[in-house]
């Protein structure tokens, strides 16, 4: 009979403490390579070039500009977007293990 009541005690008392991890914290965003691609150099003027060429080097390496603003405009967008997002869950994260500390 004793034997058994040890038995009982020791498994009542062993699920009574329960360990909670805590939970990591998010590190880092990582930004598509597509963002990450550099800007394109400005197209070299050769000498002798026409009028004509010229207007045309000129509208390549606007439309260049304008891509690789584009480009960097959205990569920062991304950015800002994604560190709140991290930011808002590191907070829950930190509210999750204050109450896990609690107890």
């Amino acid at each position: 009979m004793k034997p058994i009541l040890i038995c009982l005690s020791s498994l009542a008392f062993s699920g009574c403490t329960t360990a909670v991890p805590v939970v990591r914290e998010a590190l880092k965003c990582e930004a598509p390579a597509s963002m990450l691609a550099e800007c394109s150099d400005p197209v070299a003027i050769k000498q002798g070039i026409t009028f004509g060429e010229m207007i045309g080097v000129s509208g390549r390496d606007r439309d260049s500009l304008r891509e690789c603003a584009l480009r960097h405009k959205s990569l920062a967008g991304a950015v800002v977007d994604c560190n709140n997002r991290i930011e808002k869950y590191n907070a829950e994260v930190r509210e999750i293990n204050a109450r896990n500390a609690k107890q």
